[in-house]
C-alpha cells in the first residue's frame, strides 16, 4: 500500500546518478541570492555601534544554554578581543570584496575560491549584525550553507568560463551536494515544526491565531508605507477557519518533512508546499525568506525531469521515424 501510494521506501543519501545541470543550477542560485542579499544590505554602519553593543554573554532569548553564542566563534568575532574592531571603510571593504567575490562565482570566475571567500567575509559580517541585534535571521543561515555546499562540490560539479560545460552528464559524482543541501532542508523545515512543540505545545495550530496576524498586517500596512502586505491575501488568511487550516498545514508539514528523504516521490510536493509558504508569508506578512524559496526550487528533481524530457523526445523520433515511408 505505501509503495503504490508513496513509491517506494528509498534512502535519498544512497549515491544515484545527477545530472551537472542540477549542480550548475545550485551554484547559480547560491551565487545569484547571495549577491542579491548582500546587495540589498549595508553593513558599514555596524562601525558606529559602542563595542558593548557586540557583548559577548548571550542573550537569554535566543541561547539558553550556552553562555557564549556558537557565532562567536563561527563568525570569528573573537578577534577583536585581540585587534581593534573595524572602521566603516573597512566593513564596507569587506562587504564589497563579498559581492565581488559571489559575482565572480556567478559567472564561473574561479567559483570555489569565490565561494570561500564569500562565506568566511559573509559570515564575518552576519556574525556582526546578529550579535549586534535581537533577531536571528533564518535566510543568512540557510545562504551560508548554500555556499558551503558549493565550496565542497566536486570539481566536475562547477561550471566554469573557458570550461566547456556538460549539464547533461549523468553520474553519481553529482550526487552529493544535492543530497546533503536536501538533507539540510528536511532538518531545518522539521526542527522549526519541533521548536513550535518545545516553546508552546503541540496545540500551537489554535494558539497560533494566523487570523489576528493578518489583521494586525493589514492594520500596519495602512501606516508604514514600506510594510508592503498584499491586502487581498491578507484578508483571505483573516478568516479563523482559514487561518486554521493553514497553520495546521505548516505544523503538519514541518514535522513530516523527514519523509521527503525516504520517499523521493514525495520531495517535490513537499518543497513546493514549502516554498508557497514563504510566498503566502511575503503576501500576508512581508517577510521575504528568499533563500529559502530559492534552496528549495534548487531542489526540484531535475534529473527526473530532464530524462523524461528526453524519453519523449526520443519517442516522438521513433514514432517520426516509423511514419516515414520505405523507399
Amino acid at each position: 500500500m505505501i509503495a503504490k501510494f508513496f513509491g517506494p521506501v528509498d534512502f535519498y543519501g544512497r549515491p544515484r546518478p545527477v545530472v551537472a545541470l542540477h549542480c550548475y543550477i545550485i551554484q547559480a542560485g547560491a551565487f545569484g541570492l547571495a549577491a542579491y542579499l548582500f546587495m540589498s544590505w549595508d553593513f558599514s554602519g555596524l562601525a558606529y555601534m559602542p563595542p558593548e553593543a557586540f557583548g559577548r554573554e548571550a542573550r537569554p532569548l535566543l541561547f539558553s544554554y550556552w553562555k557564549t553564542p556558537w557565532l562567536y566563534w563561527t563568525s570569528f568575532q573573537f578577534i577583536y578581543e585581540l585587534i581593534p574592531r573595524p572602521s566603516v571603510a573597512v566593513l564596507h571593504a569587506f562587504q564589497m570584496t563579498t559581492i565581488g567575490a559571489l559575482l565572480c562565482g556567478l559567472l564561473g570566475i574561479f567559483p570555489r575560491l569565490a565561494a570561500w571567500v564569500a562565506l568566511l567575509l559573509g559570515a564575518h559580517l552576519i556574525g556582526w549584525f546578529l550579535l549586534g541585534s535581537d533577531t536571528m535571521d533564518a535566510s543568512a543561515t540557510v545562504m551560508l550553507f548554500m555556499l558551503f555546499v558549493v565550496a565542497l562540490f566536486p570539481n566536475e560539479a562547477y561550471y566554469r568560463i573557458g570550461k566547456p560545460a556538460n549539464p547533461l552528464t549523468l553520474s553519481t559524482t553529482f550526487h552529493g551536494p544535492v543530497f546533503v543541501l536536501l538533507f539540510f532542508m528536511d532538518a531545518y523545515y522539521f526542527y522549526s515544526g519541533l521548536n513550535k512543540v518545545i516553546d508552546i505545545g503541540a496545540l500551537w495550530v489554535i494558539d497560533s491565531r494566523l487570523d489576528l496576524f493578518s489583521i494586525a498586517a493589514i492594520e500596519k500596512s495602512l501606516f508604514v508605507s514600506t510594510w508592503s502586505t498584499s491586502l487581498w491575501f491578507s484578508s483571505f488568511l483573516s478568516f479563523k477557519a482559514l487561518g486554521d487550516i493553514a497553520a495546521f498545514l505548516v505544523f503538519a508539514l514541518e514535522l513530516a518533512a523527514p519523509i521527503a528523504l525516504f520517499f523521493p516521490r514525495l520531495s517535490p510536493a513537499f518543497l513546493m508546499f514549502f516554498a508557497s509558504m514563504h510566498l503566502s508569508i511575503y503576501l500576508s506578512h512581508s517577510y521575504g525568506y528568499w533563500t529559502n524559496t530559492g534552496a528549495d526550487f534548487m531542489l526540484l528533481p531535475y534529473t527526473a525531469i530532464v530524462l523524461s524530457i528526453g524519453r519523449a523526445w526520443r519517442r516522438r523520433r521513433s514514432e517520426t521515424v516509423a511514419q516515414q515511408p520505405a523507399e
